[in-house]
């Protein structure tokens, strides 16, 4: 699905409106991957908290495999969760051998129910090549419902409800360390022709210290619309 910076206001993604301690939120938001994965879904269930991934192969001879060192960081305590264990994929040394270009593998990675502490978390795997890492996962329903609500209303053409929208999950998500909202909102502003609003929130951006702030910034940098940002 993306490699580096997630690609801004690509498409439309669905939420559970249940809270994670009531199941499974679908599609989740979060920042970048290293790899080309799909969250499927978030699932709290008894003392278990399973994250559903699909990776898609992009190469030829392509093959995968996930190490028994996976682990769930809280981003502001830095706690960590170990893996538990996991299903549909195999276990390194062992790999899966992708039968071509384009095909998609899904498997699930279980853990130890996270706190109410854990609003998001990156997922880490620990080897010694090719490791993966999933950055910024959001865990909180409501975070979630009104990023995919401003994909939605942005989908439609409804650049006002999409700025709102996107504006209420920084506004709810103070402490969240990645830069990806923010450049959300730029780009809507950017297309609502408000290029002094979208300067405002491009140097609010630069004054942040976000952990992707340097290739958001980047990406930033080759859209039509920064000329009028400098």
């Amino acid at each position: 699905m993306r490699k580096g910076i997630r690609s801004l206001l690509a498409f439309l993604m669905v939420v559970s409106a249940v809270s994670l301690s009531g199941q499974t939120i679908k599609v989740p938001n979060f920042a970048v991957s290293t790899h080309p994965f799909l969250v499927n879904e978030i699932t709290s269930q008894g003392k278990e908290f399973i994250i559903e991934l699909t990776i898609e192969n992009q190469s030829p001879s392509g093959f995968f495999c996930a190490s028994k060192h996976i682990y769930l960081q809280n981003i502001q305590s830095k706690k960590k969760l170990q893996m538990i264990r996991s299903e549909g994929i195999p276990v390194c040394p062992d790999v899966y051998h992708f039968k071509w270009k384009g095909e998609k593998l899904t498997f699930k990675l279980f853990f130890p129910k996270p706190d109410t502490s854990f609003h998001y978390v990156d997922v880490i795997e620990h080897c010694k090549d090719h490791c993966f890492s999933i950055f910024g996962l959001i865990l909180d329903p409501k975070i979630n419902e009104a990023i995919n609500e401003g994909y939605a209303a942005f989908d439609h053409n409804d650049l006002q409800k999409a700025f709102v929208s996107f504006k209420k999950a920084i506004d709810g998500n103070p402490t969240y360390p990645y830069g990806f909202l923010y450049a959300n909102i730029i780009k809507v502003l950017a297309g609502q022709k408000n290029y002094s609003g979208a300067k405002i929130w491009y140097n609010r951006l630069k004054q942040k210290n976000f952990l992707d702030g340097k290739a958001i910034l980047e990406q930033i940098s080759k859209e039509d619309y920064f000329a009028h940002l400098k």
